[in-house]
């Protein structure tokens, strides 16, 4: 056996996975010093490689250099297999568990993919903030949804080119009748069309403010509008493009208004706040603290 070979690829395998000489020991529930020694010049005892593959995610041949000619197994055609074989009605669950398993599987502490509980007693939530990503996910039943965010390195403040129109949306969002406005048109059925008048009446809502609301989405690509020819004349209708980003916003905006009461996981592990600009900062390592009986060798 080369045991450089050995070095070498356990050292990799770890770092890749993020993992400090401690972690790696709990989930082995062995001592640091033990991994510290397989890192300089000893192996394993033989009994603990393949708990040592396993929590690597990497096989025994593989951590001694020995090429594997069966290809790894491809998740993501897995994934595609398994969502396509699921019901339509049936995905929702399985998609939200899927989730909830990558979200888990960030902290290097939990040996296994957590199983999302059927019910919470309060409003819980799952996150995950690094310098590379940011995700949050509700899990009680009356209301799941899951957010996920690649973060750029000059800093989430980059994807934001059109601030003006982004505080013309909220300002048309800021008055209760334009979001009762939203609900209702997102509440119709796909190709339905809309006139002023008719929803004035049916929301209560005067016409004239229905109009402005309605121009307002029209201006920001949220309606489309077309001439139609009736009995009474030309008029306009209305049609509503059911965009996704607008309804993620709605829903968040009801979890941001609420207390975030409980984390199920939560994993925070960030250096800069998420509209920092990075660019030029000098990123310096963390030291990792030595163990009592290392320091006492010096």
């Amino acid at each position: 056996m080369d045991h450089n070979e050995f070095r070498n690829n356990l050292v990799k395998r770890r770092k890749e996975l993020g993992l400090t000489q401690e972690m790696l020991a709990q989930r082995l529930n062995v001592s640091a010093q033990a991994v510290s020694k397989w890192e300089k010049g000893s192996y394993p005892d033989p009994a603990l490689f393949p708990k040592l593959a396993r929590v690597l995610n990497t096989s025994i041949d593989a951590l001694f250099g020995v090429k594997n000619n069966v290809p790894d197994s491809d998740i993501l055609q897995q994934i595609h297999d398994r969502i396509q074989s699921i019901a339509p009605d049936k995905r929702p669950g399985d998609m939200m568990q899927m989730l909830y398993a990558a979200i888990y599987a960030y902290n290097p502490s939990f040996h296994s993919a957590g199983i999302m509980h059927g019910d919470y007693d309060s409003e819980t939530y799952a996150g995950i903030k690094t310098d590379f990503d940011i995700a949050l996910m509700r899990l009680n039943s009356d209301l799941r949804y899951f957010l996920y965010l690649e973060m750029p390195d000059e800093g989430a403040g980059r994807y934001f080119t059109n601030m003006k129109n982004m505080a013309r949306l909220f300002s048309t969002l800021s008055d209760e009748d334009a979001i009762r406005i939203v609900l209702y048109l997102g509440s119709g059925r796909r190709s339905k069309m809309h006139s002023v008048q008719v929803m004035s009446k049916k929301l209560g809502i005067a016409v004239d403010k229905v109009q402005r609301v309605i121009d307002r989405l029209d201006l920001l690509g949220l309606v489309w509008r077309v001439c139609v020819d009736t009995e009474e004349g030309e008029g306009i209708m209305y049609g509503y493009t059911h965009n996704q980003a607008l309804t993620m916003i709605l829903v968040l905006a009801e979890s941001i208004c609420n207390y975030f009461k409980s984390w199920d996981p939560n994993y925070d592990v960030y250096s800069f706040g998420f509209f920092a600009d990075k660019a030029g900062e000098a990123r310096i390592p963390l030291p990792e603290v030595t163990w009592w009986e290392d320091e006492e060798k010096e």
